[in-house]
């Protein structure tokens, strides 16, 4: 892409330093000689305004995954090595991240999360002074969307390289935000991300059991009325997730999901670690595209 993350609560300032951050980019870039690293990249700023996405579509499971769907879908549109996409959302849940860091890993370009870092009270502060009340969030709202908020750990791949900046501060810290996107070296492809020929003799036995193993978890996981998002451990012992509508999908429409998803992979193998992570994200999708569960 490269990809830069912004995450943090509601009305913390997010907006505002992603606007500054794609025009200090941009600047940079300008400057650049044809032959210097990052010459040729474009800037494309991604926002909940820009993609028509309305604060109210985060208070019901169902739009919030519309909202999410069509985050994704911008990014998933805009990858390039050439292009340099910032995404202006709250990020607040770790299994979307995750998904967007995969999307950068796949596409073998690198990425950065930036956390805007403001206190509870300041938000609500910043919100009311809003002149453009369109534009406000609801106090129950704002409040929920703090509840919820999964602090990013610098620690998880996923989350890294983590760069932080208060809501107040002057300036963000450009250079380290440039050295992430534009001077780091991309990460080589690996199990996780390249296809192979499908060899093994018992790759399709691998793609039945693993996918099935999942379907089964998340049919145990709905019989305690549970949604949200569901961690699913993979073969290499790192976490995935499958973001969950807020009522009950029926096994069927798993199913249904799942005889696609091998329908789609049975003339190619995939490695076996990376089976479940493709199968939980293709999962992910499909539950918010298809909206109300059946």
């Amino acid at each position: 892409m490269p990809l830069v993350l912004f995450a943090g609560f509601p009305s913390s300032g997010k907006s505002t330093w992603a606007q500054r951050l794609a025009e200090q980019l941009q600047s940079r870039i300008s400057t650049l000689a044809p032959h210097e690293e990052g010459a040729n990249m474009k800037v494309i700023l991604h926002s909940d305004d820009s993609l028509g996405i309305r604060r109210e579509m985060y208070r019901e499971s169902a739009t919030e995954k519309a909202a999410r769907a069509a985050q994704m879908s911008a990014v998933k549109r805009d990858i390039s090595k050439n292009n340099i996409v910032i995404l202006d959302s709250m990020s607040y849940n770790k299994g979307f991240r995750y998904q967007l860091f995969c999307e950068a890993k796949s596409a073998a370009t690198s990425n950065c999360l930036v956390q805007v870092i403001c206190p509870t009270a300041v938000c609500f502060e910043l919100n009311a002074a809003r002149e453009d009340r369109q534009h406000a969030w609801q106090d129950d709202l704002l409040a929920q969307m703090i509840a919820r908020f999964e602090e990013p750990d610098g620690a998880k791949r996923w989350d890294s390289p983590l760069i932080s900046v208060a809501h107040d501060e002057a300036e963000l810290p450009f250079d380290r935000i440039w050295e992430a996107v534009a001077l780091k070296k991309a990460p080589k492809p690996n199990h996780a991300t390249v296809l192979k020929p499908a060899v093994a003799a018992d790759y399709l036995q691998q793609l039945d059991r693993l996918t099935n193993q999942v379907v089964s978890d998340l049919v145990a996981y709905q019989q305690i009325d549970a949604f949200g998002t569901l961690r699913i451990k993979n073969t290499d012992a790192s976490d995935c997730f499958v973001e969950l509508p807020s009522l009950h999908t029926s096994t069927a429409t798993l199913q249904r999901i799942r005889r696609n998803f091998l329908n789609l992979n049975r003339v190619r193998q995939l490695d076996p670690d990376r089976i479940i992570p493709l199968f939980t994200e293709y999962l992910s999708n499909h539950l918010s595209s298809d909206g109300a569960p059946h």
